[in-house]
């Protein structure tokens, strides 16, 4: 079944949203750049497909999203994304299959320590 922008439903990647965490005064420049060299390091995917979706520095937890089947290699890849990158490391928080859902367990949390 072809939805209206031609893209075949079988052939779309469903998205995973994965919720991080990095150290104290990481600016969303190094979190851009750690997510560029998550990109560079890729290995058996031909593509990865990782965009940072939302990054809120005040609680310095944000969101990345990718495909499901690139979500085992994605969260291997961020264990060891601080020692090749400048800066530090993801701590992944947990990964959810929306926005909102990801959105309600995982930040949430960090707006109520922000207050």
């Amino acid at each position: 079944m072809k939805s209206s922008l031609g893209v075949e439903r079988e052939m779309r990647q469903r998205r995973r949203y994965i919720a991080f965490e990095v150290a104290e005064n990481t600016s969303k420049t190094d979190v851009l750049r750690m997510v560029n060299f998550l990109r560079a390091n890729k290995t058996k995917a031909d593509r990865m497909l990782v965009k940072l979706a939302l990054y809120d520095e005040s609680s310095q937890r944000g969101l990345l999203r990718c495909g499901h089947h690139q979500l085992d290699e994605i969260k291997t890849s961020m264990a060891g994304a601080g020692e090749g990158a400048k800066g530090a490391p993801f701590r992944i928080i947990g990964v959810s299959g929306t926005m909102r859902a990801a959105k309600r367990k995982f930040l949430a949390l960090a707006q109520e320590k922000v207050k």
